[in-house]
């Protein structure tokens, strides 16, 4: 995994937080942290004013109606496409719904051969995530299907104050690329790309930030 190297170069502002200057293992790409474990880049600027892919939606009670839980997906799970391949097939046709409950907890549904089945595990499953952000610049991060579950979690933590990597590189927006390896046999592979304009808006919208 890529690790942050921190350079003496602190500002202080009166009455603010401070803010810490920090390169990019392997990259002269400059990341300025946050005290509440965000990061963006060094002079980047979000001006994207509209949703892009992403939208506000609301989980569903027992009787079908929504309740006042709500996340942030992709509007439709045909909007990011892909392909995988694994023993009996190459480069195959895939779609992905990507949902966001918070900064800590982001997943994928993976769905083969672009049907209505999503990838499920039987006993939980882990992998290997990499992640090519808008930047160019290559994260690794590590995935997990709990079992009986159909989605991928991203670098899940069990601290309540984690904040996900790949939640700061959506902030960031731009084109993101994602490859997924499962680990156990090594022999599914899942690689698709999207554009994560838009998620800034409406994340800060649901979370009113």
């Amino acid at each position: 995994m890529k690790k942050l190297i921190f350079i003496l170069f602190i500002t202080f502002s009166f009455g603010v937080n401070a803010q810490i200057i920090a390169t990019v293992d392997d990259s002269s790409k400059k990341v300025v942290l946050n005290s509440d474990g965000t990061w963006k880049y060094q002079g980047q600027k979000n001006n994207f004013e509209g949703d892009g892919i992403w939208m506000i939606k609301y989980f569903v009670d027992d009787f079908g109606d929504p309740t006042d839980q709500g996340y942030v997906g992709s509007q439709y799970w045909k909007d990011v496409k892909g392909t995988f391949s694994n023993s009996a097939t190459s480069n195959s046709n895939l779609n992905v719904f990507i949902m966001i409950r918070s900064s800590r907890d982001i997943s994928v549904k993976l769905y083969e051969y672009a049907g209505n089945n999503p990838v499920k595990a039987y006993s939980t499953d882990e992998y290997s995530i990499s992640i090519k952000d808008s930047n160019g610049i290559k994260h690794s991060l590590t995935g997990i299907i709990y079992e009986g579950g159909d989605r991928i979690y991203f670098d899940r933590g069990s601290n309540k104050n984690h904040i996900s990597k790949m939640h700061n590189i959506l902030m960031n927006e731009g084109e993101v690329s994602v490859v997924i390896t499962e680990n156990q046999y090594g022999l599914s592979t899942y690689k698709f790309k999207f554009n994560a304009n838009g998620y800034k808006n409406v994340f800060n919208e649901l979370f009113k930030k």
